[in-house]
């Protein structure tokens, strides 16, 4: 297990920067999660109680079920740091992401008088910050965000603290996946010691699906299959979401569904997109689903990953399918 890192002596850092910073871009990656979403809406809250100027937004739209964050009608889609380039007294906070290529254009193009302060949990971040935060040990960059925020001695609104908790259970599946530590425990204490209750997350996040997104469901449903009796694998057509009116994002608990299946220990998810597909990997056993994604130029957690293939959708399938048996059997067979 990786050793959580010594949070006050690497924050000070961080809070020198923003501290320091008249305004604050806060960026999300590609394809934004909770955990992106709720940690980048709960700094632009601190931002803002500070006295600060602030900006947020990232690549894509934020997923209708996420809508409940605290100034998401000020998050702007498609951002771009080209137009106007910030000036020297703004920093730059990329959250959750791992590389520059799943943030916003501009990002590797900054002037060299602005910071860009790196916030994530990925082990395989690439440390493209003046400024990096990487603690592997995490659950979720909420957890590094609400550490952050307690050590600066920042007081948020119960709507920024409702955010981090948000960012925390979207990231550790409601503290079920090994990522969740007894630190993830104690955050969350935190965080209802303060007012956040759990119920009433669970159900924002939990009971918004539109039936377009229950029928895009029921067709990727309707093609998984099982691989090895240990793999489950499914894939959605770009006409699927034409024909059900609904949005990519309403994809996103399949790869979860797929794991109710007996003896099912990993799970992928393919969605065709014009000249690639996009795998969404997920691990509860031998095979991780980073080292799957890795070898085809993604990455991500042990548990989530994900990965695009300039690949027609069968031999996307064909390609990973191929791969995780291989893999599941090299390291069964160590067992035998």
């Amino acid at each position: 297990m990786t050793s959580a890192p010594s949070e006050s002596s690497r924050f000070s850092r961080v809070i020198d920067v923003l501290s320091g910073a008249s305004r604050w871009i806060v960026l999300c990656h590609t394809h934004p999660d909770g955990d992106a979403l709720g940690s980048a809406s709960a700094l632009v809250s601190a931002a803002k109680g500070l006295g600060k100027s602030v900006a947020w937004g990232g690549p894509d739209i934020i997923p209708s079920n996420y809508m409940f964050l605290p100034f998401t009608e000020e998050y702007r889609p498609g951002l771009d740091l080209h137009s106007p380039p910030p000036d020297a007294g703004t920093a730059v906070v990329a959250l959750d992401t791992s590389t520059r290529a799943r943030s916003v254009d501009g990002i590797s193009s900054l002037p060299p008088s602005v910071h860009l302060v790196n916030l994530d949990h990925h082990a395989d971040n690439e440390m493209f910050g003046t400024v990096n935060y990487i603690d592997a040990y995490a659950s979720s960059t909420g957890e590094i965000v609400w550490m952050l925020i307690d050590e600066w001695g920042i007081q948020l609104t119960t709507e920024a603290l409702e955010a981090l908790y948000t960012a925390i259970v979207s990231d550790c599946g409601n503290f079920s996946f090994s990522c969740t530590s007894a630190r993830t425990h104690r955050v969350a204490a935190n965080l209802l010691d303060r007012g956040v209750c759990p119920a009433k997350i669970n159900d924002l996040l939990r009971s918004s699906a539109t039936p377009q997104a229950l029928h895009l469901r029921g067709i990727a449903l309707s093609r998984a299959f099982v691989s090895g009796g240990f793999a489950a694998f499914t894939w959605l057509r770009k006409q699927d979401f034409e024909n059900t009116g609904s949005a990519p994002s309403d994809s996103d608990s399949i790869n979860g569904e797929l794991f109710t299946l007996r003896g099912v220990s990993f799970s992928a998810l393919f969605t065709e997109d014009d000249g690639y597909v996009r795998v969404s990997l997920r691990s509860r056993g031998a095979v991780e689903a980073a080292e799957i994604a890795r070898s085809f130029g993604g990455g991500g957690h042990r548990q989530a990953a994900g990965c695009l293939l300039e690949l027609s959708l069968p031999e996307a399938v064909r390609a990973i399918q191929e791969l995780v048996e291989k893999t599941y059997a090299e390291r069964t067979s160590a067992f035998k």
